[in-house]
């Protein structure tokens, strides 16, 4: 059988990510995890090209990023420590998620985009009507991965609540899971009181769905990540009223980056 991996990188991208989701809650088996590790590495190789396409055209457009030193933070020795320090208490991450946090790394493209993206405004007054949220693409880092699991774990050092043999109940982390916040929402992302985009883990879905985003239903990383990308790192302009035109601005933008 042809590895999925060969298949992705001959173009058959939609279908190969279908395929490794077909397998949902279950995982990729054991002798098939190393050929969807190379899917969803490869898969971000081309994300964090993207990326860096994205980030550069935006700034010689002049688009007023809000966080000018958060935009694009490649993934260091910290990220991999901490990533490595999250898999001993979680268990292995979806080969997604993983694949993104060690190769994408940490992306904020909240900001205002004046005339050129004249929905996207971090600094809109806050009564300002807003017709859209054009929710622009944020990514966490494995360190953040790791400071939100500390916090909600308590001191790994010492076990948790279930080591103690008089406690009838399971600690809230192991009762629950834990809700990794990948990214602030789109509220969140225009400068308002909101909530997250965020992953439950553990989780073996090799493309763990992601919630709260504005997509009706649900959607997965990846998929999320490619709409992201269609619309030029501003998904929330695929969901806008039908009498607001998209930006020229992002067709430029989508058409200069790679598929994945």
């Amino acid at each position: 059988m042809t590895s999925w991996a060969s298949r992705y990188r001959s173009g058959d991208h939609v279908a190969v990510w279908n395929d490794l989701r077909a397998f949902g809650s279950s995982g990729v088996p054991e002798s098939l995890r190393g050929d969807a590790e190379e899917v969803a590495r490869e898969t971000m190789r081309r994300v964090a090209a993207n990326m860096d396409v994205l980030v550069d055209r935006l700034s010689s457009a002049r688009y007023a990023f809000a966080c000018p030193d958060a935009v694009r933070q490649a993934p260091t020795e910290d990220d991999f420590e901490a990533i490595a320090k999250a898999e001993a208490i979680i268990g292995p991450l979806p080969v997604a998620l993983r694949a993104c946090l060690e190769i994408v790394g940490a992306v904020d493209l909240c900001g205002d985009g004046g005339s050129m993206l004249p929905h996207v405004r971090y600094h809109a007054p806050a009564r300002e009507p807003r017709e859209l949220d054009p929710d622009p693409l944020v990514l966490h880092s494995g360190r953040m991965l790791w400071d939100m699991l500390n916090s909600t774990v308590g001191d790994t050092s010492t076990g948790c609540a279930c080591t103690d043999p008089e406690e009838d109940e399971l600690c809230e982390f192991h009762a629950n899971g834990f809700f990794f916040s990948i990214a602030p929402d789109r509220a969140a992302k225009a400068n308002f009181s909101g909530g997250d985009h965020y992953i439950h883990l553990p989780s073996a879905n090799p493309d763990p769905p992601l919630r709260g985003t504005p997509v009706s239903g649900s959607i997965s990383l990846v998929e999320y990540l490619r709409r992201s990308h269609a619309w030029g790192g501003f998904p929330g302009y695929a969901t806008r009223p039908a009498h607001i035109p998209p930006p020229a601005l992002l067709e430029r933008l989508r058409n200069q980056l790679q598929k994945f």
